[in-house]
């Protein structure tokens, strides 16, 4: 297949899911994220717990987890969550109760469990609700117990741990589902991811090539984002439509992979064709948050800040992850509705008490959320403590930026330079090393970052935008 031809097809993609088994279409599904979850986090609490899970020895199942019966992973701030009100994919639902049906009637099948762990991670991504993850552990905790060596249990572990931020572990428990079985494709995927969250490139680029030998949309995915933290951005726009073109089986997937491609055109301003790309994300899944979501940022870079907020309510409603929900704040913001925007931050606080709840760690987008819109010198906490943990692109910014708000412009520059060490196009990561240089007197270096930044997506946050585009004023 030639570069060329992956747009023209996919257009013509059906909305079909292939007639593959549902547990196979899983093991692919979970594993074509750059960060399995795709739960992006923006905001954090630390003051919240995991759910407890039954003790490791226990050989019995906890049958009020694997049914997801978690209410102590909800906060209890006397409000309703809002997640609530949405229901799971119909499918995923219907796959949960038939394994569970299959488990109570041949509990020593450790298939089953397996599978119903990859299925409550699916939940998790249909729904933006991460209180399916206790039900995912004691899953893979159980079918790990009947079989300790199947490679598939370790990925899905290594997926659930990856979701929660846990990359140490994830790559830890990723080489050993290698190891237990060389030629799993789905073992490399998420070694390759977790490789990435630790900064770890070039170890993760031999892997991806590992792995681009089956050719599949697992392997093209991460050569995408490779590709796109080199900031080759053509390479990953075509990379990503060939993974497009192959499918991964699961329509949320589908959507997410066409919501990548919708994302990369816009960054290459190509905005017509983002639009495009979002509304065949929306074919395979209705009402889908990210493509939604997509759109929006699409509008705000245009200078629509009312269809963007129009469009970030809309995918708050269906999706109220805390990115969204932030995104939707920092619209008002610009658009000076400001109680708007106190809420929508307000509510952000309270959705990621169910990501904590659920063990995810959110110590980067914690700093990050205090250094744009709190307090300074938590920022800065979150944002070394951060970096202690894993040395990658975006805990490197992160501090920088956290270091900006403080005041040490010659810390801030040092961590900016390396976050921009693999040739990054990311907006954020271009504003924020354009700041820091204006506020060091390095005005070409400014106005080059800066511009750099609102001509790739001035969508990529409605007060950020705002605020790149003040200083570029100062600097004439």
């Amino acid at each position: 297949m030639t570069a060329e031809e992956p747009e023209a097809d996919l257009a013509n993609r059906s909305t079909r899911a292939p007639g593959r088994k549902r547990a196979l279409r899983l093991v692919a599904a979970i594993a074509i994220l750059a960060v399995l979850a795709g739960l992006t986090v923006r905001l954090g609490n630390e003051g919240s717990a995991p759910t407890a899970v039954s003790e490791p020895g226990s050989a019995s199942p906890d049958l009020g987890l694997l049914r997801g019966r978690v209410p102590s992973a909800r906060p209890s701030a006397g409000i309703a969550s809002p997640l609530a009100v949405f229901d799971p994919g119909a499918q995923t639902q219907a796959d949960i109760s038939r394994l569970l049906a299959t488990i109570e009637g041949s509990p020593d099948d450790g298939e089953a469990y397996r599978d119903l762990g990859f299925t409550y991670l699916q939940r998790a991504r249909d729904t933006g609700d991460p209180s399916s993850y206790p039900a995912a552990e004691e899953a893979f905790r159980q079918a790990a117990q009947r079989s300790p060596d199947d490679s598939l249990t370790l990925v899905g572990q290594t997926g659930l741990q990856l979701a929660r931020h846990e990359f140490t572990t994830a790559l830890e428990t990723g080489t050993a589902a290698m190891k237990a079985a060389p030629g799993n494709r789905a073992a490399q995927a998420v070694v390759v991811d977790a490789l990435v969250e630790l900064g770890r490139y070039d170890e993760a680029v031999k892997v991806a090539a590992m792995l681009l030998e089956a050719d599949s949309l697992p392997a093209w995915n991460r050569t995408s984002y490779l590709r796109e933290l080199h900031g080759d951005l053509k390479g990953a726009l075509k990379a990503m439509e060939e993974a497009a073109v192959r499918g991964g089986g699961v329509p949320e997937n589908e959507a997410f992979t066409f919501t990548l491609v919708g994302n990369l055109n816009a960054a290459l301003g190509r905005q017509d064709r983002a639009t495009i790309v979002f509304d065949k994300a929306l074919a395979f899944f209705p009402n889908y948050g990210p493509a939604i979501a997509g759109k929006a940022r699409l509008a705000i870079a245009q200078g629509d800040l009312a269809e963007g907020v129009r469009l970030f309510e809309k995918a708050v409603a269906i999706l109220p992850l805390p990115e969204y929900v932030i995104a939707l704040g920092e619209a008002q913001e610009a658009s000076g509705d400001l109680e708007a925007a106190r809420k929508s931050y307000d509510l952000a606080t309270f959705q990621v008490k169910l990501f904590q709840a659920n063990g995810v760690v959110v110590d980067v987008e914690l700093a990050l959320f205090e250094a744009d819109h709190g307090a300074a010198d938590k920022a800065l906490e979150y944002a070394r403590a951060s970096y202690e943990n894993r040395q990658n692109v975006k805990t490197a910014d992160t501090l920088a930026w956290a270091l900006y708000r403080n005041g040490d412009l010659d810390g801030a520059a040092k961590y900016s330079a390396e976050a921009l060490r693999l040739g990054s196009k990311d907006p954020i990561l271009l504003y924020h090393a354009g700041a820091i240089a204006a506020a060091r007197g390095d005005k070409a270096t400014a106005r080059k970052q800066l511009e750099g930044a609102l001509a790739i997506d001035a969508g990529f946050s409605a007060t950020g935008a705002e605020h790149a585009r003040s200083i570029l004023e100062g600097l004439d």
